[in-house]
């Protein structure tokens, strides 16, 4: 598992001392490690509770392999879109980790619990560093590291618990996820590339409204908003990590709240910005100076 977390956290390290490793050959390190993880730990995805899936992947191995790649690089890369804050990528990675080791506690997985455990520890050590004032930055090295290891710890307590419900893993990565679909959904309908960089995220929306009133801690206020927010789902889903039905509702209804949060946000924020998306798009990037050394901040 370790030497599977290095190989993302090695392209990330050299993309940001070099600024040079294109976007998709940090996903195909991802995919490395997931496939890493899946011939050596088993972390395999093979159930999802939704009867069409469920059979696609119980048609070959190859089908459920390329799936687990390709969940993990999609979550690993959501991680990374989501460091635009400081203190929101370490705070979302603490939240996602504590209802990892909660779930592997009360079902007696101790593996998961001492490996989510470690991983919470050290990014709490981190965020001391980084949040208020950041004094350290993860960077794409930080982000796709903690990225793949919460993708690969969650499809690792399915795998070894099958009485677990597939959705808990989804209950973990609850905004990365909403994030990011939402930014491809954003993108998709303009006809833009999925990998070009916008500054519509929810979280840079609401550091820019939070400015307006709060010019000197308004993004600070907005990642732990984001983070406060976020953490009561993960942690009401660990405690229902077996009821496939409770955790859709949880999924669901965090979907909505941020579908609502996100259209409120951008209605205020462009009604206030007299050039439309280009004068949004300078006030984001002016809201999000100095919060991170790599080039993926507004992404």
């Amino acid at each position: 598992l370790m030497f599977a977390l290095f190989i993302p956290f090695a392209a990330g390290i050299l993309e940001d001392c070099t600024q040079r490793v294109r976007p998709f050959v940090r996903l195909l390190a991802t995919m490395a490690a997931a496939a890493i993880a899946y011939f050596f730990c088993a972390a395999v995805i093979v159930r999802f509770d939704v009867p069409l899936v469920d059979a696609l992947l119980a048609m070959h191995p190859a089908i459920a392999f390329v799936f687990t790649l390709f969940c993990v690089a999609g979550v690993a890369h959501a991680y990374n879109l989501a460091d635009g804050l400081n203190g929101l990528l370490g705070g979302l990675v603490c939240a996602a980790a504590a209802g990892l080791a909660l779930v592997g506690w009360k079902v007696g997985d101790l593996h998961i619990v001492y490996t989510a455990l470690a991983l919470g520890g050290a990014t709490l050590g981190f965020l001391f560093l980084n949040f208020p004032v950041a004094k350290l930055f993860a960077g794409d090295g930080g982000a796709y590291f903690a990225g793949t290891a919460i993708a690969v710890l969650s499809i690792l307590l399915i795998a070894r618990n099958p009485a677990l419900s597939p959705w808990v893993a989804l209950a973990m990565v609850l905004y990365p996820f909403a994030d990011t679909t939402s930014a491809i959904v954003r993108r998709v309908i303009r006809r833009k590339p999925i990998s070009e960089p916008d500054a519509e995220h929810l979280h840079t929306l609401l550091a820019l409204e939070l400015c307006r009133t709060y010019p000197r801690v308004g993004r600070n206020m907005a990642s732990a908003l984001i983070v406060f927010a976020t953490t009561p789902f993960v942690l009401f889903a660990a405690q229902f990590a077996r009821h496939t039905a409770v955790l859709v509702a949880v999924c669901f209804s965090f979907f909505v709240l941020y579908g609502l949060c996100y259209g409120a946000l951008r209605r205020a924020v462009v009604r206030r910005s007299s050039g439309g998306n280009a004068a949004l798009w300078q006030e984001s990037s002016a809201t999000n100076n100095n919060t991170s050394t790599s080039t993926d901040v507004l992404r």
